[in-house]
């Protein structure tokens, strides 16, 4: 039974109008990553696309528009899990290009698949991926007043139609952070696929990393509860340590969850019972 389940954040809510902003590219983008899905593509390029169009998206911290650190700067991570290999690639602080998932799906096949800072950029040139400056005037102005920004972090999960998974996270931080911190977007705590199931997390980075989420939750998964069942009993841990997080996760029967810690979280989902998608505060 394939599916699909994008986020685009987790933390405060917005305005009617902005939940329902978020809602609106987040329907979209979901239903262009099923007509995907329905034409037999792989899942590894449905979380790589879904993922670049939420980038694309300024809505969102990732990509265009993303969060700027102290000193102004945009410096983009991100990474990609393919669950049918185990395949993991990231890419940390990365200035100087707009879709840092693109240059994720070109690690894949490469020794070196965890790249950093200026030797990220130095790739990403070789391979001819886009550059461009992700900062937008209102990132600019929220940075100038020290204000924190609204925007979220993204995510993507993917079950193609031969059952296989994979998973995508980009981010642009948590904005204001110190040049040099690294988010949980770019490593296994923040996201993991594997033949089993395949989770995105969002939230505050710190506390993805104590606790491993993504990790966690795909374990539980491999040793047989139910993907809902594991979701909801981190959850409970996540509650119990303070932990300020959020999660989107599917496993390889089709079954998807999407919990979270903090005020809201924006995600979006489509399988073949149709569209669901977060409700404006409590009740998700």
């Amino acid at each position: 039974m394939p599916a699909v389940i994008l986020h685009g954040g987790a933390g405060r809510a917005r305005t009617p109008a902005g939940w329902e902003a978020i809602a609106e590219a987040l329907s979209r983008i979901a239903a262009d990553a099923w007509r995907l899905i329905n034409e037999g593509v792989p899942a590894i390029d449905i979380a790589v696309e879904a993922a670049a169009q939420l980038e694309d998206d300024p809505l969102f911290n990732a990509g265009v528009g993303s969060k700027l650190q102290r000193d102004g700067g945009a410096r983009l991570s991100a990474a990609l899990m393919n669950g049918e290999d185990e395949r993991f690639s990231g890419v940390v602080n990365i200035e100087g290009i707009l879709n840092p998932i693109h240059l994720c799906a070109a690690l894949q096949p490469a020794r070196d698949r965890v790249l950093c800072g200026e030797g990220a950029r130095e790739k990403a040139r070789a391979l001819g991926i886009q550059e461009g400056d992700p900062r937008t005037a209102e990132a600019i102005e929220t940075w100038r007043s020290a204000a924190e920004g609204e925007t979220g972090t993204i995510g993507a999960v993917g079950l193609d139609q031969q059952g296989h998974l994979a998973a995508a996270t980009s981010t642009g931080g948590r904005g204001m952070e110190g040049v040099g911190r690294v988010s949980d977007s770019c490593t296994v705590a923040g996201n993991y696929a594997t033949a089993a199931a395949g989770v995105s997390c969002t939230g505050i980075g710190e506390d993805i990393v104590d606790g491993a989420l993504a990790v966690r939750l795909v374990t539980a998964v491999e040793s047989g509860v139910p993907i809902r069942a594991a979701a909801t009993q981190l959850t409970e841990r996540m509650v119990a340590k303070s932990w300020r997080a959020g999660m989107i996760g599917m496993s390889a029967s089709g079954e998807w969850a999407a919990v979270h810690t903090t005020e809201i979280m924006y995600w979006y989902a489509i399988d073949a019972d149709g569209h669901h998608r977060f409700q404006h505060g409590a009740g998700e």
